[in-house]
């Protein structure tokens, strides 16, 4: 996993755990897609809403990343914060 896209744990309780893997997930999603070798991407989830945070240098690489996570997400609300720089 690139250390630049990390996922954020906030809780150890089973509900916690469940969110970690689903954030572990997307920062997956996002490594495969080969599209955030240098621009940081920070992936949290908690309470059903999966949230990315950071930087992209295009609007492509922001919806890339959009897609990249609505493919694992299932049911969960997607908060897409990433600004274009």
């Amino acid at each position: 996993m690139d250390a630049r896209m990390r996922p954020v744990q906030t809780s150890r309780s089973p509900q916690g755990v469940e969110e970690a893997r689903v954030a572990e997930e997307v920062v997956r999603a996002l490594a495969a897609s080969g599209r955030f070798r240098t621009d940081p991407v920070e992936v949290s989830s908690s309470e059903g809403v999966v949230r990315l945070r950071g930087r992209v240098g295009s609007y492509y690489q922001k919806q890339v990343a959009q897609a990249a996570a609505l493919t694992v997400i299932g049911g969960r609300h997607l908060v897409n914060e990433i600004e274009v720089t």
